[in-house]
C-alpha cells in the first residue's frame, strides 16, 4: 500500500498577505511621519547651533567688554600724557623765547657801560632829596626792594644780595623798608616777603640785620622765570612810596601776557595808580643785552624813577 506524502508549508498565503499588508501599512505610516521627524531633527540641530552661537556671542561680548575697559584705560593714560606734554611744551616754549630774546640782544650792538655814579652834595637847607643809592635819588621814605629771582640771575646771587644791602645801608633812622622776592615757577608765581606780612619795617640796626639774614636765606632759590606784571600787582599793595626793582631786565613774554618790552612798560605804568616811584637797577651782564637797558630805562623814566646798571 502506497503511503501518502504530506507537504508542510510554513506560511500560508493568508499569512503572507497579512505580512505584506502590515509592511505596506508601516511604509505608508513612515512616509507620512517622515516630514515631522525631519522637522524635529532639524529643530534639534538648530537649537544646538543656536546654543553654540550664543556661547560664541557671549565670549565675544566678554572680550569686547574687557577690550573696551582696556581701551578706556589707555585713553585716560593718553589724555594724562597729553596734558603733561602740553605743560612741558609751555615750559620749553617760554625758555626758547627767553633764549631767543637773549640771542637777539647779543646780536645788537651792546650799549656803552653807564658812567660811574657821582654823588653831589645837596644844597644847604635843601630837603628835596633825602635818599641816595649809587646815584638813585628820591625824597620818599618808604622803600620796597623788589628782587627778581629767576634762574638766569642764579649766577649773580651775590651781586643781587650786595646791591640790596648797599641800598639798605643808605637808609637812615626814620625810613621804612621791605623786601619782595619774586619768581615764576611751574605751579605759578611765588613770592618771598620780608616782613612776612608784606608790611614795612622801621630802619634800625636790628631790622637791617634781620633783613640781611633774610637775603642770605634766598641763596640757591633762584629758579624759574619771572612775571613782572604779577609781581608789580603785588608790590602795588605795599604801603611803600617808592619801589627799587633789581632785575636782569629780560622779561619773558610767556609769563607777561605775551607783551613786548614797550607794551609791558605801559601795562605796569597804567596799573601804578598811587602812583609809586619805580627805580630800576639792572644787574649782571647787562652790556650784552641792549634790550635789557632799554626796557629798564623806559620803565624807570615812565614812573618817575632813575636807572642804574651794575656788573659783577
Amino acid at each position: 500500500m502506497r503511503s501518502r506524502q504530506r507537504n508542510f508549508e510554513v506560511y500560508s498565503l493568508s499569512a503572507i498577505d497579512l505580512f505584506a499588508s502590515a509592511m505596506g501599512a508601516f511604509i505608508i505610516i513612515a512616509i507620512i511621519l517622515m516630514p515631522d521627524y525631519q522637522k524635529e531633527v532639524r529643530s534639534q540641530g538648530d537649537m544646538e547651533y543656536l546654543e553654540e552661537l550664543a556661547g560664541k556671542t557671549q565670549a565675544m561680548l566678554d572680550k569686547t567688554e574687557e577690550g573696551s575697559k582696556n581701551i578706556l584705560e589707555a585713553l585716560l593714560a593718553a589724555q594724562t600724557r597729553h596734558q603733561q606734554l602740553q605743560a612741558r611744551e609751555k615750559i620749553v616754549s617760554s625758555e626758547l623765547e627767553t633764549l631767543e630774546a637773549q640771542q637777539q640782544a647779543r646780536n645788537d650792538q651792546p650799549p656803552p657801560p653807564p658812567p660811574s655814579p657821582v654823588v653831589t652834595p645837596d644844597k644847604e637847607g635843601s630837603n628835596q632829596v633825602t635818599f641816595r643809592f649809587l646815584g638813585l635819588k628820591t625824597d620818599k621814605k618808604r622803600i620796597l626792594f623788589m628782587v627778581d629771582m629767576n634762574k638766569y640771575l642764579a649766577g649773580h646771587e651775590s651781586l643781587v644780595r650786595r646791591t640790596v644791602i648797599r641800598g639798605m645801608e643808605s637808609l637812615q633812622t626814620g625810613y621804612e623798608f621791605g623786601i619782595l622776592g619774586f619768581q615764576q615757577q611751574d605751579a605759578g608765581p611765588k613770592y618771598y616777603r620780608w616782613p612776612a606780612d608784606g608790611s614795612l619795617a622801621s630802619m634800625t640796626n636790628q631790622s637791617r640785620d634781620e633783613a640781611k639774614r633774610f637775603l642770605e636765606s634766598l641763596s640757591r632759590k633762584f629758579e624759574g622765570s619771572s612775571s613782572l606784571i604779577d609781581a608789580f600787582n603785588v608790590a602795588y599793595q605795599s604801603p611803600a612810596e617808592a619801589i627799587i626793582l633789581i632785575s636782569d631786565g629780560l622779561p619773558n613774554p610767556a609769563f607777561n601776557k605775551n607783551m613786548g618790552p614797550g607794551s609791558l612798560v605801559r601795562n605796569i605804568t597804567v596799573a601804578n595808580a598811587k602812583p609809586m616811584e619805580i627805580h630800576a637797577v639792572t644787574v649782571g651782564d647787562y652790556f650784552k643785552y641792549r634790550g635789557t637797558v632799554e626796557f629798564m630805562e623806559s620803565l624807570a623814566r615812565a614812573n618817575g624813577g632813575s636807572f642804574l646798571a651794575l656788573a659783577q
